[in-house]
C-alpha cells in the first residue's frame, strides 16, 4: 500500500436496473451506500463489517471486496490489511449489492496498486466484466441514472439527472432471490415482437422521465423479456407492481433489478404507496419493508 496513505476509504451507491423495459441497459443510483475502509496495519487479513448483512459476509479471503481488491492490487496488496466494511443496501434483493461490492474492491485495489485513485472509466470497466453487464455497474461509479452500453470491448455509459421532486419507493420483502437463478429463468433468444416492444418502451421510458410524462412513464416501465418470466420466483411482485401501478399517485412501478424488491416513481405520494405494496406483500405472509429514496448524484467517492 501507498507509503503516504495507509487508510484509504470508498463509498459506492446502492443502484436499481432495468426500470421495466431497460433490461441490462438502465440504472439509477440510489441514497443506500456501502462504505469500505481498508487500513494497512498488523499481519494477515482483518474483516469487520456492519449494517445490513453483516453476519452474511465472509470474513476471509473469500469475501467478494476483498477477491477484487486482490486482483487488482496483486503483490501491492499489503501483508496485513485491515478492512472495515459498513453496508446499508438490502443483499440480493434486487438492489445491486453485489456490483456495489465489486466496485468498491475495484478502486480500493487499483488504488493500493496506483497510490492514487483510478480513474472513473478504469473501475467502470473492470466492474461491468466483473458483473457480467454494465447496467448496475455504470450507476454505482457515475451516480444518476444512467445508460449504457458495450462498444468495441469498451463501456459507453452517461449519466443523467432526474427532473426535480421525482423519488423512487421501494419495496424490500423479508425474501431474497440470488441474480444467478434470477437470469437462470431467461431464455437465449427472444420473439422479435417481444424485442421490438422493449425497444419502444425504452423510448416511452426516457421520454417519460425527461419530459414529465406521466402516460409514457406509466407505458415505459412495461416489459415482455424478463418480469414476467422472473414473477414465479416470487409471485407477490406482480401484484405489488399491479396495485402500484393501479394507484393514482404512481408514476410507474417495476420490479428492481432481478427482483424480490420492487421500486416506484413518485412525485409525493411515496409513504402511501409504500404502505400499499406493503399490504400486498402482507397478503401473501410475506414481511416488507419501505423505504423513501433520492437517486444518488456522485457514485463512487474516494476519502
Amino acid at each position: 500500500m501507498c507509503a503516504e496513505k495507509t487508510e484509504m476509504k470508498v463509498r459506492v451507491p446502492a443502484s436499481t436496473s432495468n426500470l421495466g423495459s431497460g433490461f441490462d441497459v438502465v440504472g439509477l443510483a440510489l441514497q443506500m451506500y456501502l462504505e469500505v475502509e481498508a487500513v494497512a496495519e498488523g499481519d494477515g487479513l482483518v474483516i469487520e463489517a456492519e449494517g445490513l448483512g453483516a453476519s452474511q459476509l465472509p470474513d476471509d479471503e473469500s469475501n467478494l471486496i476483498y477477491r477484487m481488491i486482490r486482483e487488482h492490487a496483486g503483490d501491492a496488496v499489503p501483508a496485513g490489511l485491515h478492512l472495515k466494511i459498513r453496508n446499508d443496501i438490502p443483499l440480493t434483493r434486487g438492489f445491486g449489492s453485489s456490483a456495489a461490492a465489486i466496485v468498491a474492491g475495484i478502486a480500493l485495489g487499483l488504488w493500493i496498486k496506483r497510490g492514487t485513485p483510478a480513474e472513473r472509466q478504469v473501475v467502470l470497466e473492470a466492474a461491468s466484466a466483473a458483473e457480467g453487464h454494465p447496467d448496475n455497474a455504470s450507476a454505482a461509479v457515475l451516480g444518476g441514472l444512467t445508460v449504457s452500453a458495450v462498444i468495441d470491448e469498451q463501456v459507453e455509459a452517461t449519466s443523467l439527472r432526474l427532473p426535480y421532486g421525482i423519488e423512487v419507493v421501494v419495496l424490500i420483502p423479508d425474501r431474497e432471490i440470488e441474480t444467478k437463478k434470477a437470469r437462470e429463468v431467461l431464455p437465449l433468444s427472444i420473439p422479435r415482437s417481444e424485442a421490438v416492444f422493449n425497444l419502444q418502451r425504452l423510448g416511452l421510458l426516457l421520454a417519460g422521465l425527461f419530459q414529465n410524462n406521466r402516460t409514457y412513464l406509466y407505458h415505459g416501465v412495461k416489459d415482455r423479456i424478463h418480469q414476467g418470466r422472473r414473477i414465479h420466483l416470487l409471485p407477490p411482485m406482480g401484484a405489488v407492481v399491479k396495485a402500484l401501478n393501479d394507484h393514482r399517485g404512481c408514476l410507474g412501478a417495476f420490479i428492481s433489478g432481478a427482483g424480490p424488491a420492487v421500486a416506484a416513481f413518485t412525485s409525493g405520494d411515496g409513504r402511501k404507496l409504500g404502505e400499499l405494496g406493503i399490504a400486498e406483500f402482507s397478503k401473501e405472509g410475506i414481511p416488507a419493508e419501505a423505504r423513501i429514496l433520492a437517486p444518488d448524484y456522485l457514485g463512487l467517492t474516494y476519502d
